[in-house]
């Protein structure tokens, strides 16, 4: 495991309160949600893993844990939804199997799962400060929530599933955001978290777009500094169902340094939501290289449903 990373001195102050890694409670509004995140992509193992998890002010929770690969049918692909108490926080959760040990350290997370399908342990130590696309120039849009908590680092613990166990002694990442989310604002995303096994090269990116503008956020790590993201200029490739193939990306850090990153899908998982503002995301595990080191990615896309749709259908008409 690598060093802690300093973050450069030029990084804008990220608003995070002590406690802010633990449960939001709702504010005047009367309306609270947090988003919490953990993964691990494993291209020698050809496996990607998530585990996204939400809970509301009101107490209604609810997760997801898949692990995937290039078969069409992820191997484990497990959704619990369900109400926990008032008093739970994140430093001691439990919901339906699904246990999450993460103190207000800002720093690690344990994750913990059993189901008949798969054990899981997940023991998170991150590598540097936690970073908020607060301290890049384009900001964090209100749609999208009040603060956000991006984390790359150090992932340890196992999976089992199938008659197979793998060890996890690798780089990975987390991320929790908190406020509510309004789903009808975004137009498209693209995030993309990628990581060379050395932690020599670390990129979090994510490029939106919303009320007709394009806005980024995230940073590169290179070498043990970390540094904001200004500009992104991405070429991605879909297959004729949008599904998402490959991403060229030409980053440039506030400091005009440029990193170049390349990503091609081996695996993918959709995850669609329904409801007045349905939504398609659609999770992409990748081979990836950072500046041309041979790294982990995974590639994530937002679609509104209908114009998903819409897109599809057109890809048919057209020859």
């Amino acid at each position: 495991m690598i060093g802690w990373i300093d973050n450069a001195p030029e990084i804008r102050d990220p608003g995070y309160r002590p406690d802010d890694d633990l449960r939001h409670r709702p504010g005047a509004d009367g309306k609270a949600r947090d988003s919490l995140f953990w993964q691990v992509i494993m291209p020698d193992h050809e496996l990607g893993f998530q585990c996204y998890l939400y809970l509301t002010g009101s107490g209604r929770a609810g997760f997801n844990l898949i692990l995937w690969g290039r078969d069409r049918k992820p191997h484990v692909l497990d959704r619990v939804e369900g109400i926990v108490p008032d008093a739970m926080d994140f430093d001691d959760f439990s919901l339906e199997g699904l246990r999450v040990r993460q103190p207000a350290d800002r720093k690690t997370a344990r994750i913990a799962y059993e189901s008949g399908k798969v054990r899981l342990d997940y023991a998170f130590e991150g590598f540097h400060a936690p970073f908020s696309y607060r301290s890049n120039p384009d900001g964090l849009p209100s749609w999208f929530a009040d603060n956000r908590l991006e984390q790359s680092g150090w992932v340890k613990g196992f999976i089992e599933w199938d008659g197979r166990r793998i060890e996890l002694d690798r780089i990975g990442h987390r991320d929790h955001s908190w406020g509510v989310r309004r789903w009808q604002a975004p137009q498209h995303w693209k995030w993309l978290v990628a990581y060379t096994p050395d932690a020599s090269r670390i990129v979090n990116a994510w490029i939106w777009m919303a009320r007709g503008e394009w806005g980024v956020g995230g940073y590169v790590i290179r070498d043990g500094e970390l540094v904001p993201i200004a500009r992104v200029e991405q070429k991605a490739t879909f297959d004729d169902d949008m599904t998402q193939r490959s991403i060229a990306v030409e980053i440039k850090d506030i400091r005009g340094n440029a990193c170049a990153m390349r990503m091609e899908r081996f695996g993918l998982v959709k995850l669609p939501t329904g409801g007045r503002h349905a939504t398609m995301i659609m999770e992409a595990a990748c081979h990836a290289r950072i500046d041309g080191h041979d790294a982990a990615g995974q590639f994530e896309c937002q679609w509104p449903q209908s114009y998903l749709d819409a897109m599809i259908e057109l890809n048919k008409m057209t020859p």
